[in-house]
């Protein structure tokens, strides 16, 4: 599962470069989709949670927190959904671009603790810095939570379970 995860980063880092993803400075939230705020906040929070976990000594919670992040919020749902606005050349693509590149950069960061030589070279080819090793730890953004983002990408994830699990339910193939 360990081998899995760190592919799982690999191609979810590859596919930032391959889009164009930066770290740079990120536009205002107003000129963002609500998937780039929703996975901002839940950034936010899970770096909080971490923070805390890490401060307890209770470093089973803070890698259960940042594995499921990595795994089922910025993977399986984030970035199928910026693919639709890099896909597009939509006027959001630029934002999506400095979201998803900022999200992995303080994903890395916040992992190297625990896999320090994947999310090294992941992080010097992502960011072009020296070393993770003498990269902040990420800090608080103070910016409040958008709660119409969040419950718009929550409708949104249920639908498409929904679906899916009807699919399921029903024997349909995916091409159906």
């Amino acid at each position: 599962s360990s081998r899995n995860f760190a592919n799982k980063l690999f191609n979810a880092t590859k596919f930032a470069l391959m889009n164009g993803a930066v770290v740079t400075e990120l536009p205002a939230r107003t000129a963002l989709t609500d998937a780039d705020r929703w996975i901002l906040d839940r950034l936010e929070q899970v770096r909080a949670e971490v923070d805390e976990a890490f401060e307890r000594f209770e470093f089973s919670k803070a890698c259960e927190a940042l594995y499921h992040f990595a795994w089922d919020e910025v993977c399986d749902w984030y970035l199928e959904l910026a693919k639709v606005q890099l896909a597009d050349g939509s006027e959001y693509a630029q934002g999506t671009k400095a979201v998803l590149g900022n999200v992995l950069d303080q994903l890395l960061r916040l992992l190297h603790p625990v896999i320090p030589f994947v999310t090294e070279t992941l992080w010097k080819v992502l960011t072009g810095g020296e070393s993770v090793v003498v990269a902040s730890w990420p800090n608080a953004t103070g910016t409040e939570p958008d709660a119409d983002s969040a419950r718009r990408v929550e409708d949104l994830q249920k639908l498409v379970s929904e679906v899916r699990r009807f699919r399921s339910d029903q024997g349909l193939k995916p091409s159906q």
